[in-house]
């Protein structure tokens, strides 16, 4: 179940999938051009009308919360502290997810087939493959390596 919100930026990360790392921009326009309706069909998703109700912001300005323990609300955290840290915590996420992005948009590079439509020796490919394996994993490499000379 998800937000038409959410559906639509599911919807537009696959088209980035598909036409980025599958490389195949015809199915991508597809997609890009499919209905949210048709698109939630085929995937199996539920389009649900906003879980958290429109109704909450009215109904607390009608019905003010009321505290009938005042140690309650001495305990209650800082709304504005719990705010920063989920701000600060999706300016991470947001970052993240912006080189996660840009390293799968590297892979989707060195991955496409030559522009010449040559097929690839294999010394091309196995070359191909370990530049794929140090964008994704350049650390693990050097860890391995230091871990080789060191016994």
């Amino acid at each position: 179940m998800l937000t038409r919100d959410q559906l639509e930026t599911r919807k537009e990360k696959a088209v980035r999938f598909v036409e980025n790392v599958l490389d195949d921009p015809s199915r991508a326009d597809e997609i890009a051009d499919e209905s949210l309706e048709s698109y939630a069909q085929r995937r199996q998703i539920q389009i649900v009308e906003n879980p958290n109700g429109d109704l909450m912001p009215r109904v607390r300005l009608i019905n003010p919360p009321h505290v009938s323990n005042p140690r309650r609300q001495i305990t209650q955290p800082n709304p504005q502290s719990g705010r920063s840290e989920l701000l600060a915590r999706i300016r991470e996420l947001q970052q993240e997810n912006n080189q996660l992005q840009d390293t799968l948009d590297k892979v989707a590079d060195l991955a496409a087939a030559p522009e010449d439509g040559l097929e690839e020796e294999h010394n091309d490919l196995v070359d191909k493959l370990n530049d794929i394996i140090d964008v994704v994993a350049p650390s693990e490499d050097k860890n391995e390596d230091d871990d080789l000379g060191n016994e």
